[in-house]
């Protein structure tokens, strides 16, 4: 049924509208227009002499051939990977190219520093890495792994714990009755600067011993993105919770002080996903190393665990 011409693009592009469900969600996920997705379909069915897909103006079936070539498109398409990779990582030295996606805070204060690092090591290795809070399909939108923060809802990823982000509450150094918050409940009483939308239901504090409590904050500000939640905070604004590596600097310039240090907001599991243990190349294991080694420096939340 398949002859030795068929084009691994378009069986992607296949797999990718059986998955999505419609055209529209295949272009997305594949980042490529809508065009030519269909006319990758089309060109498929051509070559294969079948029908894939029965079209209508608001829906689409998938035929009985359809059906037989979903059950070997993973197949098919695992197996071409395999060989690309094999081949981009023979020799000693990692080579080829990485996609990655990672929350876009951790991005924008990280990233940077860390992509310059990771190239200047690996001179024969190009990188493109995307930001984005929204968790991506490895497989369908060509992702080699990504950072995530959180529990992972796909168990089929494999996932490498680095360690926990962790969320501490600062403030202004002016600002006032900081000598008055001695326990969680205090925070109850005084102005807080928020994201928006919002914390949905009570907010949790664990202590060092690891003691949770539970307060009910209103902020009455509420921001868009932490880096305004920092700045707002650091001009005398209120009381915010942010992640500790984002305000670091700012506690070491005193700028900002640190607000019951010995409370935090419910640390996150940070972690660093990829579709299976096949899909570890060298280049992938040396970035995820690298990235270790540079959080490490950053401050003590990544805990390295078992090599990939």
């Amino acid at each position: 049924m398949i002859d030795n011409d068929l084009d691994l693009a378009a069986l992607r592009a296949f797999r990718s509208v059986v998955r999505q469900g419609s055209f529209s969600g295949a272009a997305r996920a594949l980042n490529a227009p809508k065009s030519t997705i269909s006319k990758r379909i089309s060109d498929l069915e051509l070559s294969l002499g079948v029908r894939l897909i029965e079209r209508t103006t608001r829906q689409f079936r998938i035929t009985a051939e359809g059906d037989v070539l979903v059950a070997h498109a993973d197949r098919l398409l695992s197996a071409s990977e395999d060989i690309r990779r094999t081949l981009s990582d023979a020799g000693s030295t990692p080579r080829g190219h990485l996609h990655i996606a990672v929350p876009m805070l951790f991005g924008q204060m990280l990233m940077g520093h860390i992509a310059a690092r990771f190239l200047a090591l690996y001179p024969d290795i190009t990188l493109d890495c995307a930001f984005s809070d929204r968790t991506p399909d490895l497989v369908e939108e060509g992702f080699d792994g990504a950072v995530t923060i959180g529990a992972m809802e796909d168990s089929s990823q494999i996932v490498r714990v680095l360690g926990r982000t962790q969320g501490v509450f600062v403030a202004a150094p002016s600002f006032p009755g900081l000598g008055k918050i001695k326990m969680p409940q205090d925070l109850e009483q005084v102005t807080m600067v928020g994201l928006s939308p919002g914390w949905p239901g009570p907010f949790v504090l664990e202590h060092s011993t690891g003691k949770q409590v539970q307060v009910r904050l209103q902020p009455r500000l509420k921001l868009g993105s932490q880096l305004a939640v920092r700045d707002a905070v650091a001009t005398g604004a209120g009381i915010g919770a942010l992640a500790r590596f984002l305000v670091l600097p700012d506690l070491r310039s005193g700028r900002l002080v640190q607000v019951l240090p010995d409370w935090m907001a419910q640390p996150k599991t940070l972690n660093f996903v990829y579709p299976s243990p096949q899909s570890v190349t060298a280049r992938l294991r040396a970035f995820i190393d690298l990235l270790i080694d540079e959080l490490a420096k950053v401050e003590d939340w990544a805990q390295p665990t078992h090599k990939a």
